[in-house]
């Protein structure tokens, strides 16, 4: 069984209240006997990182990367994440690296967990999670114009859904047509698993060139090794476990809507966490909301609703 450890990762000094949000989130929802941030930098002890050190589960890891990512895989993985200097890019490492090393599930600092990982956990040996989107690698790779063609009008009719009031409630119509691919913002395995060890491997075998281009170094050689990786025990959970709305469609977490909202209605029985998608849409939203802004739109705004539910220790799904 996976260990019941859960793992998130942080560069910088400064942590937003919705990123340790994530975190209080996986240690009271998430039945996780250790919650372990890895932070690679000292942290302001502002009020809601103070808080984390209350909670009995959770332990706050200094971070070397580079001697991390020596331990797992070896010397060309720690010249890599050495050589890099995006803090995304290096996190796509570390979070292998750290799944690798010492088991557990890996979750990105834009999650909401929303109850226990236990059916999880236990389903194989490593898990990965998959979600509804336009350009898989196969896509990014293809030179055929009509692979590219289809892409575009995806896209379009996504951005229309985006833009839409409720149009989260129509996507779910046409979700056949979009490409489920392997998203690595939740992860699990037992150390040493063989297919973590694949993908640290193939992350030092891209060239320089795609180091800097989106997900190169992360979600696109997840991908590629799966569709060659030969074991039986990994399993894949459909997009409602960790990616109930997909990327785009999942900008409507954060509008307000003055005629109620309900999370519940975008949410499955098997969802154990929610992966909001932090992007430059919500990056002005995410730097300043705080549980005061949180209980101020819960009822209007689905994110709100959903993490006052959590704040307040409430069972999300019985």
């Amino acid at each position: 069984m996976i260990p019941s450890i859960a793992h998130f990762v942080w560069y910088g000094t400064e942590l937003p209240y919705l990123r340790a949000l994530a975190i209080r989130s996986a240690a009271t929802h998430g039945g996780f006997d250790s919650v372990r941030l890895h932070h690679a930098d000292p942290l302001d002890e502002r009020p809601h990182v103070r808080d984390l050190y209350a909670l009995p589960n959770v332990e706050l890891v200094p971070l070397d990367d580079r001697a991390l990512c020596e331990e797992a895989s070896g010397p060309a993985l720690a010249d890599l994440v050495g050589a890099l200097k995006s803090p995304v890019a290096r996190s796509n490492l570390v979070r292998a690296a750290l799944v690798y090393r010492d088991g557990g599930v890996y979750l990105d600092m834009d999650t909401l967990t929303i109850r226990p990982f236990d059916e999880v956990r236990s389903r194989a040996p490593g898990f990965l999670g998959e979600e509804e989107i336009v350009f898989p690698e196969q896509v990014v790779a293809s030179r055929d114009p009509r692979v590219k063609a289809k892409a575009y009008v995806k896209t379009a009719v996504r951005d229309v859904l985006r833009r839409l009031p409720h149009g989260y409630r129509l996507f779910p119509r046409i979700a056949r047509h979009y490409h489920r691919a392997l998203n690595q913002a939740v992860i699990g395995s037992v150390p040493g698993h063989a297919f973590c060890a694949e993908v640290l491997t193939a992350m030092t075998q891209v060239p320089k060139s795609r180091w800097n281009r989106p997900y190169a170094l992360g979600t696109h050689v997840v991908q590629s090794v799966y569709a060659r990786y030969t074991g039986e025990d990994l399993h894949v959970f459909p997009s409602p476990f960790f990616y109930p709305l997909p990327p785009e469609i999942s900008a409507h977490w954060f509008r307000s809507y003055r005629d109620g909202v309900d999370p519940m209605e975008v949410l499955d029985p098997s969802t154990c966490c929610v992966h909001w998608y932090a992007s430059v849409r919500t990056k002005k939203i995410v730097a300043t909301m705080d549980e005061v802004e949180l209980r101020r739109l819960a009822g209007q705004q689905l994110f709100a609703s959903l993490a006052t539910r959590v704040i307040d220790g409430e069972i999300i799904h019985r």
